[in-house]
């Protein structure tokens, strides 16, 4: 009897199997959609400063944009993607305004049917950008005044690099204000005087995979080979050295991919010195996957002096300048141009500035 009923039991479960879909389950009813912007959308966006738009949407949603701007994703990346599609769970993005010479920005967003269509006009910031002149002017001022002597360590004559350091230190200083995971000093073994400053803001996804920034932070003494130095190396390369911090405390604010590093590197007027110590002490899983040098950004090469009379207005006398060889240009230079600059600068010492090199101090 009992394998009787067990094998009725189990004919009809095979029975009912087909039919299991048509019990038990909700049945699903199509959501409309439906798109509501916030009650604050703004009419106009900010250069070189963040924007967050609010929307909700009962249905997933899509926002386009035009040239111009960048989003920032869940975890504070900023994506080049043209467009994003977002869940309904999510209910504004952030969008980075670029610095640039656009009138507008447009936005387009669609949920189903429903469209909301945007142009904003763009106005300058009263606000300190994410990356902003009038903050690189007071660095670069800072660098000249507080932190001009910056001749390496491996090759100054005058205090064996302790001015170099001291302003290595500083700037270490500095990039760790900006908010690095982490920012050192670089004293290598086999490279002690090396003092290069780098800052390390960490990668969510490819740690080991660097993208870096940097230019040189040495200078060189006027006068001193193998380029003619600059004393306070304003072009050369305090103005590489501005640009890299600049872009180093806005890299820092921010999170990517890859690691992004900063780095001011030293005794580059001696043949790279600092740079090639750390890519030689680079960890062996570390790769760089791009490099961005920023040296003597202040002018466009070639350089190609005024030739015309400079009068002054007053005596009517030539300015100094003008009285020698302003044919010069040294981009890319070789010996000749190189044995021309130095004779100009022997006759600008000899006839305004009355010097008399000494065999302690030659010019060569």
């Amino acid at each position: 009897m009992n394998r009787t009923l067990s094998a009725l039991f189990l004919v009809t479960m095979f029975a009912l199997a087909p039919l299991s879909g048509c019990f038990g389950e909700e049945s699903t009813q199509e959501v409309e959609a439906m798109l509501t912007p916030g009650a604050d959308m703004p009419t106009t966006a900010t250069r070189g400063q963040y924007l967050t738009l609010d929307f909700e949407s009962t249905v997933d949603w899509t926002i386009s944009r035009s040239p111009g701007v960048f989003f920032q994703d869940e975890f504070g990346v900023l994506r080049d993607d043209l467009s994003l599609t977002l869940p309904p769970t999510t209910t504004n993005i952030t969008v980075l305004v670029f610095d640039s010479e656009r009138d507008s920005i447009e936005f387009n967003v669609t949920a189903g049917d429903q469209t909301w269509n945007a142009t904003m006009a763009l106005e300058d910031s009263s606000d300190l950008m994410l990356v902003d002149g009038r903050r690189a002017y007071q660095t670069i001022d800072m660098l000249t005044s507080s932190y001009n002597n910056r001749w390496c360590a491996s090759a100054s004559i005058h205090e064996g690099g302790a001015a170099y350091e001291a302003a290595a230190e500083a700037m270490a200083e500095e990039m760790r204000g900006f908010g690095f995971d982490f920012v050192e000093v670089t004293r290598y073994e086999s490279a002690p005087d090396q003092l290069n400053v780098v800052g390390y803001n960490y990668g969510l996804v490819n740690p080991d995979e660097y993208i870096v920034i940097g230019g040189h932070f040495d200078i060189a003494y006027a006068f001193t080979p193998p380029s003619g130095g600059t004393n306070e190396g304003a072009n050369d390369d305090t103005s590489g050295s501005t640009v890299s911090l600049e872009m180093a405390q806005a890299l820092a604010q921010m999170d990517f991919d890859h690691t992004v590093v900063a780095g001011l590197w030293a005794c580059e007027e001696e043949g790279l010195l600092g740079s090639a110590a750390y890519v030689a002490n680079l960890p062996e899983n570390v790769s760089v996957k791009a490099y961005m040098n920023f040296d003597m950004v202040s002018l466009n090469y070639p350089i190609t002096p005024l030739t015309e009379p400079i009068i002054d207005p007053l005596t009517g006398d030539l300015f100094a300048p003008t009285k020698y060889d302003w044919e010069i240009s040294i981009a890319g230079a070789n010996q000749t141009n190189m044995e021309r600059m130095m004779g100009w600068v022997g006759t600008i010492i000899e006839d305004d500035l009355a010097y008399t090199p000494t065999e302690g101090n030659p010019i060569n």
